[in-house]
């Protein structure tokens, strides 16, 4: 998996990211975060989504709960930014063992495709 340093984003992705992650951090317990899909590969159009697995640590929470949360976050950092933030809650058991996730095959893919970013 790459990181930002060999991986550097586009201004406005970064700026999203950014902004996604203060949010993010100011509420839920983090093991990392991940972007994957086109913004990571720089095969993005302007109007795509900037995708990010969120890792949360500690025991489970709801998911539909978790995912509408960060839901939230990501329409007001689309309204400060312009960019749709697309967020997937992945507990750190469920990311040490991508089989017990309810999409494995996504999650090998974001361990293959994503860049780590925090």
């Amino acid at each position: 998996m790459q990181t930002l340093e060999n991986h550097p984003l586009d201004v406005a992705t970064a700026a999203t990211v950014k902004a996604f992650m203060e949010k993010v951090t100011a509420v839920f317990p983090i093991q990392g975060a991940i972007l994957f899909g086109s913004r990571a590969r720089g095969s993005f159009l302007s109007d795509s989504d900037a995708d990010i697995a969120v890792l949360l640590s500690g025991a489970h929470g709801q998911f539909v709960a978790t995912k509408m949360a960060l839901s939230d976050m990501a329409f007001d950092v689309m309204l400060d930014t312009g960019i749709r933030v697309e967020a997937i809650p992945v507990w750190e058991d469920e990311w040490a063992s991508p089989d017990t996730y309810r999409n494995p095959f996504l999650l090998k893919n974001i361990a293959r495709d994503g860049i780590i970013i925090e």
